[in-house]
C-alpha cells in the first residue's frame, strides 16, 4: 500500500533508490513481486510495522527455484532426535531487517499444519522453528517464506558470535558492577562521615566492584593495548588501558591508605562500562551485516566420494587426491580440476574467466578448479589434483580481513599519550615541589590521567559509525569491516570487475515484447522449462516470466540436452522445448511447441542502472576508474566505451593473479576494487578496501569490506559522501575531546579536579559529544548522500592524468 509521503525516487517495497528508466516505483522486480504478494495476501501491515526502515533489495536470485535437500535431512534427524511430540530445530534466515520481517515470518510460519511457535533472533540472523512430530513440513515453510525474499538455511557453527556476544556478556555485567559502585560512592559525595557505622563496608562493595569490573571489562581493554604495543602500533585502547588502569590504582593505594582524594572506584566502574557499551555497538553493527548473508552453497565443505562399488561417502572436500572420483550436483562447484567421466556437462566458467556464457563439456575433457554446474544433472567427475593444489582452495584462503592500520592516527595517539603522560609527571612533581605532599601529587597525576581518557571519542565514534552504516543502508550498502570510512577518503582509483558488477549478473531480454505477446499457456510453459535452471539465458528468462502473476502451472519432468536446451511434454500431450535457433530464425533462444516456434529471443550484456554517470561523478572527484576482467577483449572494450573510458584504464582476458599482480604494481593504499567472482579473490587483496555486489554464486561478499544489493551503481558516490560525513563528525568530536582535555587537564594541573568532578564531567562530555554527532548527521541528511555534481575545473585533467597524480 503506497505511503502518502513516499518519496517517489524510492522503492516502495524496501526504500532503496530507485534506477532510472524505471516508471513502476520499484527498485527491481523482484521488490515489485514481494510488494504486490503481501498486498494480495492482506498482509499489508508488514509497512506499518517497517515504518522507515531499509530493507534490502528483493534480489530476483533469491526468489529463484532452490534445493531444500538440506532440509529434508535436518528436519528428519530433529525429530528422531526429539524426545517428545515438540520438535525444535534452529535455522540461518537472510533478509531480515526490522520488526516487520519478525511480524511476517511469524504469520507466514502460524499458517502451516503442525506450526507450534517460531523465535526470530533479528540480531544473530537465526530462526528456532518449534512443530508437532508428523504433521510439519519444514520445506514447504522454507518455500512460502522464500516467496517473500527471506531465505532459510543450515544453522551458523563456529564463532560468528563471538565478538559481540562476548562484549554483550562484558557489558552486561560491568553495568552491574557499574550501578553497585556508584550507588556505594554517593553516599561519601553527599557528607556520610567517615565514622558511619557502614562507611567501611561501602567502600569494601565500591571497591570490589571496581575490581570485578576491572577483571572482566578493563581487561579487554588493557590485553588488547598490550598486544598492539607489543606489535608496535598504537590503539585507542592505549590511552583508554592507561587511564582506567591509574584511577583503579589510584584508588586501590587511597583506600588502603585512607585517602578519600584518591578513591575513584565509582569512575572506574562507570568508565568500563560506557567504553565497552560504545565498542559493542560498534561491533555488533558490523557483525549484523557479516550475519546478512549466508554463505554461497555452491561451495561445499564436502564432497560425495565414490567408493569401489559406485556407492557414495561423503568426505571432507580436503581429503581429495588425484584418481579420487565424486560427484558434483547440480548448482554446485568443481572444487579440484577433474576429468569429466559423464557423457556430457554444462558450466559457467564466468568465477575463472568472467565469461557468462555456458560452457558444454564432454566426456573426457578437463572442468578447471571453480567450474560451476549448471546443469540440471549431477556430474561424475574424477580429479587430477589434490585439494591443496587447486586454485579454488587458494582463492577460499585468501585472506582479507587484515586491520587497517591508520598510520595517522596512531602519530595523534602517539603525541598525545606523551602529553598526558609528561602532564601528569609534571603536575605531580610541581605539587610535590611545593610542599604539598605525595598524596596531593598522586591525586594530580591520576586526575590528569582520568579525565584525558577519551571517553568522549570511545562512545562517539562508535554512533558516528553506526549512523554512517545506517545511511550506508539507504543507498542499499551493507558494511562489514570496521575503519572502512577512513580508508574510503584514501581512495584515489576505483577498479571495477566487468561481468556481475558493472553489468548484470544475467544478461538482459532485448526483445521484451515477444515475451509479453505470448498467451498464458506459453509463458506457463517458459516458466516451467528455466525454473531451477542456472544457465544465464534460463535465470534471465526466469527474471523476466516469474513475477508476472499468471497462476497458470505446469507439470513434466524437464529433460536438458547439454548445448541444446530443454524440453519437457505437457499432460496434453504437447512437447515445449526452449533451445538454440536453426536455420535463419535470428535471436539467442527459441520457445518451440510441437516444433512450432512461438517466440525468438535475443539478449545483451547490460551495464547497471546510472553506471555511465557515475563514472562521470567519479571523475568530477578527481578519481581514476578502470575496467579489469577476465572476458574476450571485444566485450570489455565495447564496456569500457560506453563508460568513456580510455584504453589504458581497462584490460580484459585476465588471471586472476594478472589482475591482482595489476594492482600490485599501481595500487598506493589508494584503490577501491569492486568484484563478484573467484577471479576476483586476489585483487581484493592487493586493494585498500573491497566490495561486491550480491549475486547469490559468489563468496566474496563473504570477505569483502562491504557488499551491495540492488541493480544500480549510484551507491559509489554516495558512499564517499558518507565517508566524508563521518569525518567530518569524528573530526569535531576529536575537536571538542581536544578542547575538553586540555580544560580539565588544567583544573587538574591546579588540584581542583576531586573525584566527584572526574565521575561528573566524564558522563557529560559523553553526552555532549553524542549530541554532536548526531547534529552533524542529521544537518547534513539533505546534502551529503546526493552524488557529488560539482563540475569540473577549468583545466581538469583526464584519467590517465590523475592515476599519473596519484
Amino acid at each position: 500500500m503506497m505511503n502518502a509521503h513516499h518519496d517517489p525516487s524510492l522503492c516502495t517495497h524496501c526504500g532503496s533508490p530507485v534506477p532510472a528508466g524505471r516508471e513502476d516505483g520499484f527498485c527491481c522486480a523482484g521488490c515489485s513481486y514481494v510488494h504486490d504478494l503481501l498486498h494480495q495476501e492482506g498482509l499489508d501491515h508488514f509497512y506499518d510495522l517497517k515504518g522507515s526502515t531499509a530493507l534490502p533489495p528483493v534480489a530476483p536470485q533469491a526468489l529463484r527455484e532452490r534445493d531444500y535437500e538440506w532440509l529434508t535431512l535436518l528436519s528428519t534427524e530433529a525429530e528422531g532426535a526429539s524426545e517428545s511430540d515438540a520438535v525444535e530445530l534452529r535455522l540461518a534466515v537472510q533478509g531480515l531487517s526490522c520488526v516487520g520481517c519478525v511480524w511476517l515470518i511469524e504469520r507466514v510460519f502460524a499458517r502451516h499444519a503442525g506450526a507450534l511457535r517460531i523465535n526470530v533472533d533479528v540480531v544473530h540472523g537465526e530462526v528456532r522453528l518449534t512443530w508437532q512430530r508428523g504433521q510439519f513440513d519444514a520445506v514447504a515453510v522454507a518455500r512460502d517464506l522464500q516467496s517473500f525474499g527471506y531465505l532459510l538455511g543450515p544453522p551458523v557453527q563456529g564463532g560468528e558470535k563471538k565478538e559481540s556476544s562476548g562484549l554483550a556478556r562484558r557489558m552486561g555485567v560491568c553495568g552491574a558492577f557499574a550501578m553497585n559502585a556508584m550507588a556505594f560512592s554517593l553516599p561519601a559525595y553527599f557528607g556520610m562521615p567517615p565514622d558511619f557505622a557502614f562507611a567501611h563496608w561501602f567502600d569494601l562493595i565500591a571497591a570490589f566492584s571496581a575490581t570485578l569490573a576491572m577483571a572482566v571489562g578493563g581487561s579487554y581493554f588493557i590485553e588488547r593495548a598490550w598486544r598492539s604495543l607489543r606489535a608496535g602500533v598504537l590503539h585507542i585502547d592505549t590511552p583508554i588501558a592507561l587511564g582506567v588502569s591509574a584511577a583503579y590504582l589510584g584508588s586501590m593505594g587511597g583506600w588502603i591508605a585512607g585517602v578519600e582524594g584518591l578513591k575513584y572506584f565509582d569512575f572506574v566502574a562507570i568508565f568500563i562500562f560506557l567504553m565497552l557499551a560504545g565498542r559493542w555497538a560498534q561491533q555488533a553493527a558490523v557483525d549484523r551485516n557479516r550475519r546478512r548473508l549466508m554463505r554461497d552453497t555452491s561451495i561445499s565443505e564436502t564432497v560425495n566420494v565414490l567408493n569401489d562399488v559406485g556407492m557414495e561417502e561423503m568426505q571432507p572436500v580436503a581429503s581429495l587426491k588425484q584418481g579420487v572420483r565424486f560427484v558434483v550436483k547440480s548448482g554446485q562447484t568443481v572444487p579440484v580440476a577433474s576429468k569429466l567421466i559423464s557423457e556430457d556437462a554444462s558450466v559457467s566458467l564466468e568465477w575463472i574467466n568472467g565469461e557468462s556464457e555456458a560452457q558444454a563439456r564432454e566426456e573426457g575433457q578437463l572442468l578447471p578448479s571453480g567450474a560451476l554446474n549448471i546443469g540440471m544433472q549431477s556430474l561424475t567427475v574424477e580429479a587430477v589434483e589434490t585439494w591443496e593444489d587447486s586454485t579454488l582452495r587458494r582463492l577460499l584462503d585468501a585472506r582479507r580481513e587484515a586491520e587497517f592500520r591508520d598510520v595517522r592516527l596512531e602519530k595523534i595517539l602517539r603525541a598525545y599519550l606523551v602529553a598526558v603522560v609528561v602532564t601528569g609527571f609534571a603536575g605531580a612533581i610541581w605539587w610535590w615541589s611545593q610542599g604539598a605532599g605525595v598524596v596531593k601529587a598522586l591525586q594530580v597525576m591520576i586526575s590528569i590521567f582520568v579525565v584525558s581518557c577519551p571517553c568522549a571519542l570511545g562512545v562517539a565514534v562508535p554512533l558516528a559509525e553506526e549512523m554512517a552504516a545506517s545511511r550506508a543502508e539507504k543507498l542499499g550498502v551493507f558494511v562489514r569491516a570496521l575503519g572502512l570510512w577512513k580508508r574510503l577518503m584514501r581512495v584515489k582509483r576505483v577498479v571495477f570487475d566487468k561481468t556481475g558488477t558493472l553489468t548484470l549478473e544475467n544478461p538482459v531480454l532485448e526483445n521484451p515484447e515477444v515475451l509479453r505477446a505470448l498467451d498464458v499457456e506459453s509463458r506457463a510453459a517458459l516458466r516451467h522449462l528455466v525454473t531451477g535452471n542456472l544457465h544465464p539465458v534460463s535465470r534471465s528468462l526466469y527474471d523476466a516470466v516469474a513475477f508476472e502473476g499468471d497462476s497458470k502451472m505446469m507439470s513434466g519432468a524437464v529433460k536438458e540436452a547439454v548445448g541444446h536446451g530443454l524440453s519437457f511434454n505437457d499432460t496434453g500431450g504437447h512437447e515445449w522445448r526452449l533451445g538454440r535457433p536453426e536455420g535463419a530464425i535470428a535471436g539467442d533462444a527459441v520457445l518451440m511447441r510441437d516444433g512450432a516456434v512461438l517466440a525468438a529471443f535475443r539478449f545483451r550484456d547490460e551495464l547497471r542502472a546510472e553506471s555511465v554517470q557515475e563514472v562521470r561523478h567519479l571523475h568530477e572527484r578527481r578519481i581514476e576508474v578502470c575496467v579489469l576482467s577476465g572476458d574476450r577483449a571485444a566485450k570489455v572494450a565495447e564496456i569500457a566505451h560506453k563508460l568513456e573510458l580510455p584504453d589504458l584504464c581497462w584490460m580484459a582476458e585476465l588471471t586472476p593473479e594478472a589482475k591482482a599482480q595489476w594492482l600490485r604494481g599501481r595500487n598506493r593504499d589508494d584503490t577501491l576494487y569492486v568484484g563478484d567472482g573467484a577471479n576476483d579473490s586476489l585483487a581484493f587483496d592487493e586493494a585498500l578496501c573491497a566490495g561486491s555486489p550480491v549475486t547469490g554464486r559468489s563468496f566474496l561478499e563473504q570477505k569483502a569490506d562491504f557488499f551491495f544489493l540492488g541493480h544500480s551503481l549510484r551507491f559509489v558516490s554516495g558512499l564517499m559522501n558518507v565517508a566524508r560525513l563521518h569525518r567530518l563528525a569524528t573530526r569535531r568530536v576529536f575537536a571538542f575531546s581536544v578542547t575538553y582535555n586540555i580544560a580539565t587537564a588544567v583544573i587538574g594541573f591546579t588540584g581542583h579536579l576531586s573525584p566527584l568532578a572526574a565521575a561528573i564531567l566524564m558522563p557529560l562530555s559523553s553526552v555532549c559529544t553524542l549530541s554532536l554527532v548526531a547534529f552533524t548527521f542529521r544537518r547534513s541528511i539533505g546534502d551529503q548522500t546526493a552524488p557529488h555534481r560539482s563540475p569540473l575545473p577549468s583545466g581538469a585533467r583526464e584519467p590517465e592524468g590523475v592515476a599519473a597524480h596519484a
